[in-house]
């Protein structure tokens, strides 16, 4: 669950129809946020449950905001580096791609 608070929410200030490397960079930390959250999600339903602090759907929706906040700063360190490296498959990808586009081009096929 991706949570927005709507009293503290401040629009970023980034411009998605600027340059091609802000757009990736963006989508890049995006997903590395995503993958982080699930990843957080997964490993706290290996907690068992204790009489001590009960599962409820409160505790459900605070740990969500949680994972989030932890995600969200995780992904913005960058130390992790999943970003960087989205960004470089999907770059060598689209090279890929371009080569094979120009190759059947320039064969005319």
């Amino acid at each position: 669950m991706l949570y927005v608070n709507p009293i503290n929410y401040v629009v970023p200030n980034i411009n998605l129809s600027g340059s091609e490397d802000v757009r990736k960079k963006v989508a890049g930390e995006e997903m590395e946020r995503l993958f982080l959250y699930e990843l957080l999600k997964e490993m706290r339903k290996t907690i068992v449950a204790s009489k001590l602090f009960p599962q409820n759907s409160t505790k459900e929706i605070y740990y969500d905001m949680l994972n989030d906040a932890f995600a969200g700063e995780m992904a913005k360190s960058g130390q992790l580096g999943i970003a960087k490296q989205i960004i470089q498959n999907t770059e060598t990808m689209q090279q890929k791609i371009d080569n094979a586009t120009e190759s059947k081009s320039t064969h005319g096929v």
